[in-house]
């Protein structure tokens, strides 16, 4: 088993991971997070906890920066030593093509249509959502002219 270094003192590290490869893990002074049982607040000496996540923004805070927005699908969080590891699919939200994303929901809402094990609908549902939570999220329009 691979230990973890604790992150600094007053900090709390997070780990963004989706299920093919890591995102970012950082240290913040506090992440928020979109939990099915509303926003979830973490920051340094939080008890440890396990928490469903949906579709959503995930906040991050750090002293003397703004704070960075993700956009993240349905998921799970796990706190503990002042780790926060979140398994998701996302992205930073600056980083984020509103045409890409209209292109991965249109290819989501194809494959719908074809997909018929209740695993693999679930699958391609809670993308679609998350799809279409991004595009909301970015106030996405589509360009007539392309």
């Amino acid at each position: 088993m691979v230990e973890e270094s604790d992150p600094s003192p007053g900090k709390v590290r997070l780990k963004i991971t989706c299920p093919l490869y890591p995102i970012v893990e950082v240290e913040a002074d506090a992440v928020e997070l979109p939990a099915w049982d509303g926003t979830r607040t973490i920051i340094p000496g939080q008890a440890p906890l396990f928490c469903a996540l949906h579709e959503g923004r995930m906040v991050i805070y750090q002293e003397d920066h703004p704070p960075v927005i993700y956009l993240i699908s349905r998921g799970v969080c796990e706190v503990r030593r002042n780790i926060c590891s979140v398994l998701a699919w996302g992205g930073r939200a600056d980083h984020i093509s509103g045409d890409q994303i209209k292109k991965q929901l249109t290819e989501a809402e194809n494959t719908s249509k074809r997909v018929m094990s209740g695993t693999g609908r679930r699958e391609v549902f809670s993308r679609i959502d998350f799809f279409k939570k991004v595009l909301e999220e970015l106030n996405y329009e589509e360009n007539p002219s392309t």
